[in-house]
């Protein structure tokens, strides 16, 4: 996969932490008309673009992300 800022695929990692202090984190896929918060709500705004080798872990991103985006429509 392919990420490019603007695309649907688009991935930025998003801190999920289940205990206070930890290091896990998910990736999670954003839209072109706000790629502050990815499709599942997480506010990914300021957080670094993932590489092209990252899959996205957050399951609810990876339902979203075949379907049009539920904002824009794209």
């Amino acid at each position: 996969m392919t990420a490019h800022p603007g695309d649907v695929t688009t991935l930025a990692p998003q801190l999920a932490s289940a205990e206070p202090d930890s290091d896990d984190s998910l990736t999670h896929a954003v839209c072109a008309c706000n790629d502050d918060v990815a499709l599942c709500g997480a506010d990914v705004a300021g957080l670094s673009w993932a590489t092209e080798e990252e899959d996205v872990d957050c399951v609810v991103c990876l339902d979203l992300a075949p379907r049009p985006c539920a904002r824009c429509g794209r």
